[in-house]
Order: structure tokens, then sequence, then C-alpha cells
């Protein structure tokens, strides 16, 4: 019986899923293990360029699992044909190599698992199990979304967002990042070997009160921006895609050592990505050069074209 009256909630804004078809799960991670479990994978093909969570899945399953490399142009280097009962897993990093993706489809069918999670606002293949993590582009405690047409049969228990919740507010109170950063890395600590389940009541309620199409047009008008600036210097080669492309950052090559340390100084926080891929790659691979030297400048729809001239000044100066 729905309850009338009481204390006020948080009022948040009831809108949709922006994924509405999709399964709400807990964490990406928890998304691939569901589908290795449901799939019945017993191999999987994962690239060297990832985060190292996503190897979580395959070691709590025990499932095999090899690597592969990819090109500067961050396309794979995979000569093999699959065999039953193997994946492929391939990321769309930043959310730029969605024409790769549309070739990986019509080259492994099923047999491909899509990685979206820095590619929100991309569409799924039909039929393509794919991953997406909106934490990625909004501040949320827990959530994750999974197209796949094998489902598991069990029950799954429902994540708590409350324990999760700490830098988010941390930030909002403190006004400032680095005030909760230590928050923050425990909150990622504590998402190590967690249980797949079902996305929180709350992180559900949050990401049906986000207004997409805004934020979604605010952030491809700051990658735009600076392309339109910085694109001529950057040795970075971006693929065609389509002007609606929503990428997570804007990738600038640089092989300056001091220029990330120069942007942190100044407010600018560029992440390193994927360190745990500099153990096992050499250091005159593409993927060693793009974790060092390709940096995720800042883009998304809370900034403006001010800050984004604010980058480049630092860039420059």
């Amino acid at each position: 019986m729905k309850e009338i009256g009481g204390f006020f909630e948080l009022q948040l804004r009831k809108g949709e899923h922006y994924h509405k078809g999709a399964v709400q799960l807990n964490t990406a991670r928890n998304c691939l293990e569901y589908i290795l479990k449901a799939k019945k994978y017993k191999k999987i093909y994962i690239p060297y360029l990832d985060s190292e969570v996503i190897w979580e899945p395959m070691e709590k399953l025990g499932i095999e699992y090899e690597f592969y490399s990819v090109d500067f142009r961050i396309d794979p280097i995979f000569d093999k044909e699959l065999k039953d009962g193997e994946a492929f897993f391939y990321s769309d990093i930043y959310g730029i190599k969605c024409n790769t993706v549309e070739k990986l489809v019509k080259r492994f069918g099923k047999q491909l698992i899509v990685d979206n999670t820095h590619a929100f606002f991309s569409q799924p293949y039909e039929g393509i199990d794919t991953i997406y993590s909106p934490r990625k582009f909004f501040g949320l405690p827990d959530g994750a979304y999974l197209y796949t047409d094998t489902l598991l049969d069990e029950e799954l228990e429902q994540d708590m967002a409350i324990p999760h919740m700490t830098h988010l507010m941390k930030r909002i109170e403190y006004g400032t990042a680095n005030a909760a950063y230590q928050d923050y890395l425990d909150y990622c600590a504590g998402l190590i070997n967690q249980p797949i389940k079902k996305m929180s009541n709350l992180g559900e309620a949050l990401l049906k009160s986000i207004d997409y199409d805004n934020l979604k047009e605010r952030q491809v008008r700051n990658f735009q921006y600076l392309h339109s600036v910085l694109g001529k210097e950057n040795k970075y080669e971006f693929d065609d895609f389509p002007a609606d492309t929503c990428p997570l950052s804007y990738m600038f090559y640089s092989e300056d050592a001091n220029l990330r340390k120069k942007l942190i100084e100044n407010k600018i926080y560029v992440s390193t990505y994927w360190k745990a891929t500099l153990d096992l790659v050499k250091k005159d691979s593409a993927e060693y050069k793009i974790v060092n030297y390709l940096l995720p400048l800042p883009c998304d729809h809370r900034y403006d074209e001010e800050d984004m001239k604010r980058i480049v000044e630092v860039i420059r100066g």
C-alpha cells in the first residue's frame, strides 16, 4: 500500500531511464560476469588496453582469458577465428570508436561483447551483449546497464546505495573534489569482488532524474570546442564519427612529461587510466604511449566554453 504523508524525501525529477530496455545491475564489471555466466563462455579475448577490473569476473569464474593488442588508433590487432564457447571483448575507448564497433559486430556477431562504459549515449546493436557504466558520466552511488538476450535464472539481491554515497555528498558539502578524494578511493576499493546485484533504488531514482538531452548537448559542444582549437596540434588522429557522438573526454596527445602535472596543479584533473597495462606491454607499444601520453581532458556537461578556454590556456601557457 502506498504511503501518504510523513517527512519529505529528496525531490528528484521523475523522468525515465536513458537505457530503458537494459538489465539494471550494480556495476559494469558485474555486467560482464553476468554475460559470462549466462552464456557459459569458456574463453574470452580482452585488450591489454583496459582497466584491470575487467579481469575480476574471469578470475572469479575461473574462465580462461587471453590478451590482444590494439594499434595507436585503438583498433584491434587480432587475426584469429573464434571457436564455439569463445567471446571477443572490445571497449569503445573514450566513446569515439563507434566505427570500429560496427566492423566488429559484422565480424564476430553474437560472440562480441561491447564495453560502452565510455560511450553512454551510443546505442547498442540488436543481439549484441553491451555494457554501460553511467557512473563514468554522472554522479551516482551505483548502477550499470546490460543489454543481453540471455538472462540468468537466479534471483539477484538489490544493492544498497547509502554506503556508496560519502564521496558524492562530501564533494557537494565541501565544494571540492580534493575534500572527498580519499572517500572516492575507498569507494572504488569497496567495489572489488562485489556480487552481482540489482541496481539500488536510489541509483535508479537518480538515473531517472537526469535531463539527458541537455547534458549530452553540452558535453558534445565542449568536445567540439576543444577539437576546433587544439585539433591541429593534437597528434592523435580521430576517426570520422557522427557529429552527435558524445565522447567521455577530449583525448590530447602530448609527450611533454610535465603537461599532466601542470594541468593538475591548475586544478584541471586529468586521470591516468589503465596503469596496470604498463606492466603487460613493451615501452614502444601503442598501449604504452596511449596510457602515458594520451591525456583525457575533461569536457563533460558540468562545464562551459569558459572552462574549455582555461584548459587551452594552461596547455599553451
